[in-house]
């Protein structure tokens, strides 16, 4: 058999969607799959990639170790052996309702029957996609934005993204702005184009930005989308990782929403608690109608029984979570943010001021030869290259090239490396875009 006739019999073996999804390139996935391929240790493999370009924090890592493993989080039960509600059991349900309480002050009560547990907040997006939208509908997400939101509403639900693009301006007090009236006018050219708008996402805190958005701006944009009855989706995964309290986060739960039921927050233990391996992400909504909806799909997207106990056990031990672990994990993120910024800002790049996440929006265009995304990606190479991972603002859809997003959330020595790492490549980038501009005044010169 030809390899032409095996690759034809081969794509038969799968439906339009299945090829969809089996074809699609998605960078930040397939760079942390290099990255894992080849993972630095400072003993065992010291040339081995270090990744400062995926999400996740190593911060508290030892505390969250002895944590769950003093406990009986994981002790087997022989209830885990049967069914059990999988839309979130009681227990994680009550547990949730209560920390999210008292760390989000809701508006109004937030009891266990407005929550839904999936596995992570992708589920929760692909989830609500699915429950609020119909193929070809459209999602709006205020970009530069984390990429995989595209690919999550759309691989299942056939749900369209489309990016309402926040520009570099001339300083970081007018750079990468949200404002309810672009919002608006958006949402009504997509309209007259004859699109069908149905929700808007917003990052809160921004990722990659790190933006806190101020309680009038998030009651604007929240009014824009219920005059326009579309759904207004807030993405709080970041909401206890603020380590800039000015301004202060308010979630959208501690706000009067003007349409209740089209108010959705997701929240996870992926980020706050870090513990992305545990696969634990919340849907909150008060519309019975889109819970039902969502406790069905739910048994397509469960969470183990013993991962929901282990996940409530953590929360129930408030004088741990509260007094310990919250403030002790903010002043962490703080001090690393502080130094990742002093190193970047010593190598000459432009730090876009950040007060939550994991990471450091900063401007390499100083490096760069000219400011297109061609020349952004050759320079990230050369990182790669160098043994280092950082993910291009372009592959967070932004439209202003020169950006990239680097997570400052690792283990102190892969830290220190990694910058040492990033420096040599900027230097080196420094040295020859300063023969080149000598090389050119010399044939300016020769000319004359």
């Amino acid at each position: 058999m030809s390899k032409t006739s095996r690759e034809a019999e081969n794509e038969m073996l799968l439906s339009l969607r299945g090829k969809q999804t089996a074809d699609y390139k998605d960078f930040l996935y397939i760079y942390k799959q290099r990255a894992s391929a080849d993972p630095y240790d400072a003993v065992q493999n010291p040339h081995g990639i270090i990744n400062m370009g995926t999400a996740q924090s190593h911060l508290m890592a030892e505390e969250l170790t002895q944590q769950l493993s003093k406990s009986s989080a994981f002790a087997f039960s022989k209830k885990y052996q049967q069914y059990y509600d999988f839309s979130g059991i009681p227990e994680l349900k009550e547990a949730i309702a209560n920390f999210l309480t008292r760390h989000l002050n809701p508006h109004k009560q937030l009891l266990p029957e407005h929550i839904v547990v999936m596995p992570g907040a992708t589920s929760c997006i692909d989830a609500l996609a699915h429950a609020l939208c119909d193929r070809g509908d459209v999602i709006i997400t205020a970009t530069p934005s984390y990429g995989c939101i595209f690919r999550d509403m759309n691989d299942h639900a056939g749900v369209i993204v489309e990016p309402l693009n926040l520009v570099q301006g001339k300083d970081s007090k007018t750079s990468f702005i949200l404002e309810a009236e672009a919002l608006s006018s958006h949402i009504q050219s997509l309209k007259a184009s004859g699109r069908r708008v149905r929700a808007f996402i917003l990052l809160h805190p921004n990722n990659p930005l790190g933006d806190v958005y101020e309680p009038e701006l998030l009651h604007d944009l929240m009014a824009v989308c219920a005059r326009e009855k579309i759904h207004f989706i807030s993405d709080e995964v970041y909401a206890l990782s603020v380590f800039d309290e000015d301004p202060k986060f308010h979630s959208v739960l501690s706000l009067e929403a003007p349409d209740p039921e089209r108010t959705h927050v997701i929240w996870s233990f992926s980020k706050d608690f870090n513990l992305a391996g545990l696969r634990v992400g919340v849907i909150v909504n008060v519309s019975p109608q889109v819970i039902s909806c969502l406790r069905a799909v739910a048994e397509y997207k469960c969470v183990p029984h013993i991962i929901q106990h282990a996940a409530a056990t953590l929360l129930n031990d408030t004088e741990w979570c509260d007094k310990f672990y919250l403030p002790m994990n903010r002043a962490r993120l703080a001090k690393a943010y502080k130094e990742t910024c002093k190193r970047l800002e010593i190598m000459g790049a432009h730090v876009r001021k950040a007060r939550a996440g994991f990471f450091v929006w900063f401007s390499v265009q100083p490096f760069m030869k000219e400011n297109t995304e061609e020349e952004e990606m050759a320079l990230q190479e050369e990182i790669m290259d160098a043994g280092l991972y950082i993910a291009p603002g372009t592959k967070f859809y932004c439209v202003s090239p020169g950006w990239m997003r680097l997570v400052f959330t690792v283990p102190k020595q892969e830290l220190n490396e990694g910058l040492r790492r990033l420096e040599g490549v900027l230097r080196r980038r420094q040295a020859m875009l300063k023969i080149l501009k000598t090389s050119k005044c010399v044939e300016s010169l020769e000319e004359k």
